[in-house]
């Protein structure tokens, strides 16, 4: 039987005499359920369109490239699977229904791959310049008094949703889905595209690494002492 390890850290409770806080930190099983040396192709995504114009900032990135090349930087480095080239390949829809009903396709790719599963999924990236006025106090340094002015600001916030699916190449099912969202604002107007976009990528590494591995989470727990 495996032995779990707990990293505890006793803090005093401010709240009661007798009474310890305990910060646990609990393994969580990967979402996966696999063994761990499973070979996984990573397939194209959607690219969500949602109306926008095709000069909007947001078109300017690459967002398939750029996140397949993060997500397998990140699997290759956190865990012991095999990643295996996906050939070129027309995915046979443009919603997550049509992505799961379409089983003949997965099974396919997995024999041209060799692969035990295939992600894929959509992924939505958008950008929102905004500039506005808002109230501030400031101290005039003449009378010492508090005044109120309006002040311009500029502002730029990025948008990252993926929802990520894993499919059993051997049966073509969807055998599992998670969505991850991010949000980003950054007190700038026209903050650079690729720096905003690896901002959200690595607020939710934890969450798409677990999918594969196992990961940690902390709780807290009191314990009465007398």
């Amino acid at each position: 039987m495996k032995r779990m390890t707990f990293a505890i850290a006793l803090l005093p409770l401010a709240l009661s005499a007798g009474v310890m806080e305990v910060k646990l930190k609990l393994p969580v099983k990967p979402k996966l359920s696999i063994t761990g040396d499973e070979k996984v192709a990573i397939a194209p995504f959607v690219i969500a369109n949602n109306g926008e114009k095709k000069n909007d900032r947001a078109s300017k990135v690459d967002v398939q490239s750029e996140f397949q090349r993060y997500l397998k930087k990140q699997m290759a480095k956190s865990t012991k699977l095999t990643l295996v080239d996906t050939p070129s390949t027309r995915l046979p829809g443009t919603d997550m229904k049509a992505l799961e009903a379409n089983r003949d396709y997965w099974k396919d790719l997995g024999r041209r791959t060799g692969a035990d599963y295939i992600v894929s999924g959509i992924l939505d990236f958008d950008i929102n310049d905004k500039s506005g006025y808002r109230t501030e106090e400031y101290v005039s340094p003449a009378d010492g008094k508090t005044y109120y002015r309006q002040v311009l600001v500029e502002t730029t916030g990025f948008v990252f949703d993926i929802d990520i699916a894993v499919f059993n190449a051997d049966t073509g099912e969807k055998v599992l889905e998670e969505n991850f969202r991010d949000f980003k604002e950054f007190d700038q107007r026209n903050y650079d595209e690729i720096l905003g976009l690896f901002e959200n990528l690595r607020s939710m590494e934890q969450q798409l690494v677990g999918i594969f591995v196992p990961s940690e989470t902390s709780a807290s727990r009191y314990v009465f002492t007398e």
